[in-house]
């Protein structure tokens, strides 16, 4: 366990195996290489935080986007899968941002962006998708409605 500030918990103790190298940095933070990945409401809860270990910003909630869209899928280039290592059978983890508004209701999620983990190599990286995917897609919704409906 090591010990990180963070923006919105102060300072936390965090398992060494939720920390990842983004080798070129989140996009518009580039220069942040570090993050840990927790989750302040329990094990395997969403939203989780992805917190920069070398700063107390920036700090990003996120989701699983399987969670928002059952059929969510990505597709990487030859260099993305170098930069993460990832080979056949290799565990990938994936996560979206979350921009949340003061009226929390509001919350979008980057379906378009997502970051793309390497769990055993422990390297991150935010990625494009050629995907038709929302920038910013609603998450909370009317009851009897679907996220992403019009």
């Amino acid at each position: 366990m090591i010990k990180i500030n963070t923006r919105d918990f102060g300072e936390i103790e965090v398992n060494e195996d939720d920390i990842f190298t983004f080798p070129t940095g989140v996009f518009a933070f580039e220069e942040t290489r570090h993050f840990a990945l927790f989750s302040p409401l329990g094990e395997d809860v969403y939203p989780k935080w992805l917190q920069s270990t070398d700063a107390i910003t920036p700090c990003f909630i996120v989701f699983d986007p399987t969670i928002i869209a059952e059929d969510y899928a990505t597709s990487l280039n030859p260099a993305e899968e170098t930069l993460l290592k990832i080979k056949d059978g290799s565990e990938v983890r994936l996560l979206v941002i979350a921009t949340v508004p003061e009226d929390y209701k509001k919350t979008t999620v980057n379906m378009k962006s997502p970051i793309i983990i390497n769990v055993k190599e422990k390297l991150a990286a935010q990625v494009i998708l050629p995907n038709n995917y929302e920038f910013r897609l609603p998450i909370y919704v009317e009851a009897g409605e679907k996220a992403g409906a019009d």
